[in-house]
């Protein structure tokens, strides 16, 4: 699932784009929904609300238009933002956001990953991407402990202040849905 949610999240273009336009990503992440114990069944739902929305888009360049709306923050300075520094610490000095940023980079190190120049450590994508390495690793104790201190203290939040929007589309839902599985991943690990 965090694999599938990592890339989901990213800009539509390229896998992400093949994953959404093809349906593939609903389909798949109801088989591995099934395949988790019985609490993450209540997240079918959502997914099928956050699939009928998807097909009000009429066009590709239209879920780009809406994700750069929502997110990018160069073009619009949008209220929300995908990153977890800014999240967690909207009014930190430079140097307190590098510090954190390099502390999460040297984390990722540490398990043997080189994030590319163009990723950030703290993007959601970047972050659901670390948690389907450590679930790959089968490493629960790294999986509690960065779901903990990294994704649960931000994401929720992030899904919250969605839910004040008027108008509800794929994003918003999909924020939610991704809230909802942390949540529900966190208190299943616990």
């Amino acid at each position: 699932m965090y694999k599938y949610l990592s890339l989901v999240i990213d800009y539509p273009t390229g896998q992400t784009a093949d994953l959404l336009g093809s349906g593939m990503f609903f389909t798949e992440s109801a088989v591995q929904l099934k395949k988790l114990p019985p609490a993450y069944q209540n997240l079918a739902g959502s997914l099928s609300a956050l699939e009928k929305e998807l097909t009000a888009f009429a066009s590709l360049e239209d879920l780009q238009v809406v994700y750069t709306t929502y997110f990018d923050m160069a073009v619009n300075k949008p209220s929300f933002s995908l990153y977890e520094s800014v999240n967690i610490m909207p009014t930190a000095k430079a140097e307190k956001t590098a510090v954190f940023l390099a502390d999460l980079e040297t984390l990722y190190g540490r398990q043997g990953i080189i994030l590319s120049d163009r990723d950030m450590p703290d993007h959601l994508a970047t972050e659901l991407e670390f948690m389907h390495f450590l679930c790959s690793q089968k490493n629960i104790e790294q999986q509690i402990k960065f779901l903990n201190d990294h994704l649960i203290n931000w994401v929720p939040l992030l899904a919250q202040q969605f839910s004040n929007q008027t108008n509800v589309n794929f994003y918003p839902l999909l924020i939610a849905f991704i809230a909802q599985f942390l949540v529900t991943d966190s208190q299943e690990l616990d």
